[in-house]
């Protein structure tokens, strides 16, 4: 008997699903189900405030491990995310720090140097493991498009996709999917966590109060937090993978 496909999912926080909704829960239902003719089992392997170099640096582990079929990597928004918190809070600076000597997390903010590591992350993936590679674009920082923050991940995802067509890696483009939803909304929350006193009330809130319930007060619509996802982000980002790995089989 064959062994079903396994799925690697690699990436952050919102791959890792604990902080609000999982869009990797989905995609395990999704394969369970059969959905749009795919099945399989699925590994998670996010983990929280990753950054490319982190990501990198730990990869080896799980691919030996659990000899993927395909590896689905979601990674880049920390490394935006992270050095705008750090540049206006002495408390995210601290808090930086010590993930920086817990776990690596370091980021890359050059473009050139991300995509550097994101080559080498796919080759990884593809040579050591012999995996087939679905780069993922990242979503929002804040629902508002036309902040700082998230001008610089549209140009991420932009070196994402380049990188991914060089390296012969499938895409699904997350970005698109979020930019298509947020951009018809006539005034877009502006809500985005900004102070760690509010990160960790809301880790608390979560323990009695749903994310959808959250984004509502804060008229968010695809997170409560500005990052973090809902229903209906969850829900966006595992239909775009969905469809992306049905296209790529």
């Amino acid at each position: 008997m064959s062994r079903r496909p396994l799925y690697l999912f690699a990436g952050d926080s919102l791959t890792e699903g604990t902080y609000g909704e999982s869009y990797v829960a989905r995609i395990a239902a999704a394969l369970d189900r059969g959905e749009a003719g795919l099945a399989g089992q699925v590994v998670n392997a996010g983990r929280g405030a990753d950054t490319i170099k982190a990501l990198l640096n730990r990869i080896d582990v799980p691919l030996r491990r659990h000899r993927p079929d395909w590896v689905i990597v979601a990674i880049g928004c920390n490394d935006i995310w992270i050095p705008w918190l750090t540049a206006h809070s002495v408390i995210w600076r601290m808090w930086a720090l010590v993930r920086r000597v817990q776990f690596g997390q370091v980021p890359t903010t050059d473009l050139d140097q991300f995509a550097a590591l994101y080559r080498a992350l796919i080759d990884k993936a593809m040579k050591q493991a012999d995996a087939r590679v679905l780069a993922c674009t990242t979503s929002c920082c804040g629902e508002r498009l036309s902040s700082p923050p998230n001008r610089q991940i549209a140009r991420l995802n932009g070196v994402i996709k380049g990188v991914a067509a060089d390296c012969g890696a499938a895409v699904a483009d997350v970005w698109q999917a979020f930019v298509d939803e947020l951009a018809p909304l006539p005034q877009p929350s502006a809500y985005v966590a900004g102070e760690l006193l509010f990160t960790v009330m809301d880790r608390r809130r979560l323990r009695t109060t749903s994310p959808d319930e959250i984004s509502q007060r804060r008229r968010l619509h695809l997170t409560f937090d500005g990052i973090h996802l809902n229903s209906r982000g969850a829900d966006l980002w595992a239909k775009t993978i969905l469809a992306a790995l049905a296209q790529a089989k």
